[in-house]
């Protein structure tokens, strides 16, 4: 890692392998060996038996007394040296024994020393090192290794360290290492390693300076982890770098001043607005400073004796913030400037230059006065437009009623047409289900076709009023494409076939079975030109062809196209065919019929629907109609079941509130013909009345009627009490206008058929109301079923 100015110890063969580790003072001092102690028995039995070996020497050898006397001083003096050998000796164990006691604490104190220090290397992230004399190999600490992610080892090798280094950083670490290495000099650097598991770590790499003089090249050092302390300060620089962009992004001019009010720095904005000043504005200058330069270089306008009076002013308002001045440069463009306080203290200014807007708001004020000049002219005018909004107006309230007279009128001579009609059509239905002759059968048709044509012009005529008032919104329902277009050209296929007229249908390769979109109308749409074409072709064939398209959005375009060889159209003729009323000349509505409503209408159907309609057509070479209609990809439906009145297990008792007596005995002959047991009332008061007397399955109601109407009615019989208020109730209805159902629904009423009455239709509605299963099926709408097609136009 590096050198330090430290002889290496001695190695100490108790230390674990990191051998630096400041741990190893923690192991146990070797034990004292205490001296033997001196017991007085034995003493004195050494002295009775040097004197007892005396006396049998005595006896033994017959020695003089004064030589025994002599031998026995000796003894003496030999004990008494003895007891002063010992004494010493005990006062040296003694000694020694404190001795030892006090290393004991001493080297406990170190261990808790020792312990503590590798807490706290641990806890900072911190480990030491030592390399050899060489430089190419170090023993490290136990932390240190933790901090590389490496295994133990007796020894680290420079090689093994440089493994480690992230590769940008090797080059920097090394040329750091060598510099240090030769000079002596001090050594820190930071870094990152890699470590074994992955982890990019940040670390702080320090070995005191040595100097090469002494003669050693060993080195001692630390390392931290300062991972935590580095990325905190790069996301510091990064909010900083992006602070900063956002300042020099600014359309303003920004200056930043300290606590102290001092300026810290601009953006460019500001420096390009005001180059002068940015010579004055450096770091740590005072605002009153910097005014007082600016002042004296000619940038602020003269205020004479009274500056620092101006000045005190400006400084007041300055660090007040939060208030916006304009004023003029003496280079004559406009500043608009606003400080403001920030949480730390200090000011920010903020400058824009208003030069174009005062410009502006000057020109203005010229044009002001000439706005002022015409101003009586508009008063006058004023009176005048007055005047005509008022005429306007009443021209309006007029257009108003007779729009909405026209909507009454509709609305009445929807109900005074249907009504006899719906008994003409239900009366020649049942006169043809009875034995007639041939020639009683062909006037029973031509009295149906006759019927059907009536019920088609009038229906043309409801659709037109209620597309040009707007009133008449496109539906979004999953739809079976190839069936719709069968059925529709099967329903016109026995017309076609009268005729002596092939009618084929052509259906593209890949076009999507279910789509999403309005069924209805583009089986009307389909159906009137199918009509138009089988009305006016005399002979040869008509053929019908339906593609798609995918739009960039994921919509798709369905392509209907009808194909004639009929009678076909001069251009002019067709750059109008659309328009309301036209046919190609008025013979053709002598000869064929028709309103000539019937493009105009699929015309608008159409631009509901999001698509268009044209025509291709040459005078005596027959026509090609199409039209375009936007849908999405559909789901497969699930059709629930057709209903079939036969099953109902019980004849079902039926309240027929109908006013029209012909209504009344057509409905009458219809449900008995069924089986069902109808009782008839004339109008909304005896309904409520007959639902008091007699609970029954269900009421088929009439909307207009006398004394009260079918709507109050049912709102009479819902607030019934008990089972009564919720007998259901189908309205009877020859008011065909958009809105009518939403209405009858409010009002309580649970399904409604309209006039002429359509047996399926009706049947499918009592069928629904009289078995909850069939609840949620769907009214059956003209078209849905072979028969019924007729009705729809």
């Amino acid at each position: 890692m590096g050198r330090a100015r430290m002889k290496p110890a001695a190695p100490d063969p108790m230390s674990s392998p990191s051998a630096p580790d400041v741990r190893a003072a923690a192991q146990p001092s070797p034990r004292i060996a205490e001296p033997r102690k001196l017991s007085y028995p034995a003493i004195i039995a050494s002295v009775l038996a040097a004197a007892l070996s005396t006396a049998l020497v005595e006896l033994l050898t017959g020695l003089q007394q004064d030589r025994i006397t002599s031998l026995l001083m000796l003894a003496v003096a030999a004990v008494m040296v003895m007891i002063v050998l010992t004494s010493m000796l005990i006062r040296k164990n003694r000694h020694a024994l404190s001795l030892a006691h006090v290393l004991a604490r001493q080297n406990a104190q170190l261990a808790q020393t020792t312990r503590l220090l590798n807490d706290a290397q641990r806890i900072g992230r911190l480990g030491h090192w030592m390399s050899d004399e060489t430089g190419e190999f170090a023993v490290w600490s136990e932390e240190l290794f933790d901090i590389f992610g490496l295994p133990p080892a007796s020894r680290v090798s420079f090689a093994k360290i440089l493994e480690i280094v992230h590769p940008e950083d090797v080059g920097t670490y090394v040329r750091a290492r060598d510099r240090s290495r030769a000079t002596g000099c001090a050594f820190i650097q930071e870094l990152r390693i890699i470590r074994p598991d992955g982890q990019v770590r940040w670390l702080r790499i320090e070995a005191d300076a040595n100097d090469p003089s002494e003669g050693t090249q060993s080195r001692f050092g630390i390392v931290q982890d300062i991972t935590e302390r580095k990325l905190a300060e790069i996301a510091a620089e990064q909010a900083r770098l992006l602070l900063m962009d956002a300042i020099e992004s600014l359309t303003n001019g920004f200056v930043l001043f300290d606590k102290d009010d001092r300026f810290v720095m601009s953006n460019t904005t500001f420096r390009e607005m005001f180059p002068s000043w940015t010579v004055l504005m450096r770091p740590g200058v005072s605002f009153s400073d910097l005014m007082r330069q600016a002042y004296d270089h000619g940038l602020i306008r003269p205020k004479g004796d009274r500056f620092e009076e101006w000045l005190e002013r400006k400084r007041a308002w300055h660090l007040g913030g939060s208030r916006m001045i304009e004023r003029r440069e003496l280079n004559g463009r406009w500043i608009q400037s606003v400080d403001h306080r920030i949480s730390d203290g200090g000011t920010v200014c903020l400058v824009t230059d208003i030069t174009a807007f005062k410009t502006v708001q000057a020109e203005l004020e010229q044009k002001l006065a000439y706005v002022e000049a015409i101003r009586s002219d508009l008063e006058r005018q004023k009176q005048e437009l007055e005047a005509t909004g008022a005429e306007l107006r009443a021209a309006r309230d007029a257009a108003e009623a007779a729009n909405r007279a026209k909507s009454d009128f509709l609305a009445i001579m929807s109900h005074e047409i249907r009504t006899p009609l719906s008994g003409m059509v239900g009366m020649v239905d049942l006169l043809r289900g009875t034995s007639l002759t041939g020639e009683q059968k062909r006037y029973t048709a031509l009295a149906k076709e006759s019927a059907d044509l009536l019920l088609e012009v009038i229906n043309d005529i409801l659709d037109f009023s209620k597309l040009e008032a707007g009133r008449l919104q496109s539906e979004c329902i999953d739809f079976d494409v190839p069936n719709l277009i069968q059925s529709a050209v099967s329903f016109m296929g026995e017309k076609a076939r009268k005729r002596g007229l092939d009618l084929e249908v052509t259906l593209a390769p890949g076009l999507p079975q279910y789509l999403e979109g309005d069924p209805t109308r583009i089986r009307q749409v389909l159906l009137n030109l199918v009509g138009n074409a089988i009305k006016f072709t005399e002979q040869g064939s008509i053929h019908v062809r339906a593609s798609h398209r995918v739009r960039a959005d994921g919509a798709i375009d369905l392509t209907i196209e009808v194909v004639d060889s009929g009678i076909g159209m001069s251009p002019e003729i067709q750059a109008q065919i659309f328009d309301p009323f036209v046919q190609a000349d008025t013979s053709i509505s002598r000869k064929y019929g028709g309103s000539g409503l019937g493009l105009a209408i699929c015309k608008q159907l159409c631009t509901i629907m999001g698509g268009s309609i044209g025509v291709d057509s040459e005078l005596g070479r027959g026509s090609r109609f199409w039209f375009e209609a936007k849908c999405r990809q559909g789901d497969a439906l699930v059709l629930p079941a057709e209903p079939v009145v036969s099953a109902i297990d019980r004849p079902l008792e039926i309240l027929v509130a109908e006013d029209s007596p012909i209504i009344a005995t057509l409905i009458h002959s219809l449900l008995v013909k069924q089986g069902f047991k109808p009782t008839r009332v004339v109008n909304g008061a005896e309904a409520v009345a007959a639902v008091l007397k007699k609970p029954y399955d269900i009421i088929l109601m009439d909307v207009q009627m006398p004394e009260m109407d079918g709507i109050s009615a049912t709102r009479a019989i819902r607030q019934l009490p008990g089972p009564e208020g919720h007998v259901p109730i189908i309205a009877l209805t020859a008011n065909a206008l958009v809105g009518q159902r939403e209405a009858y629904l409010a009002a309580g009423m649970n399904d409604y058929v309209t006039k002429p009455i359509q047996p399926p239709l009706l049947f499918a509605a009592i069928r629904r109301c009289a078995l909850p299963q069939y609840a949620d099926a769907p009214p059956l709408q003209p078209g849905s079923h072979g028969q019924l097609e007729m009705f729809v136009s």
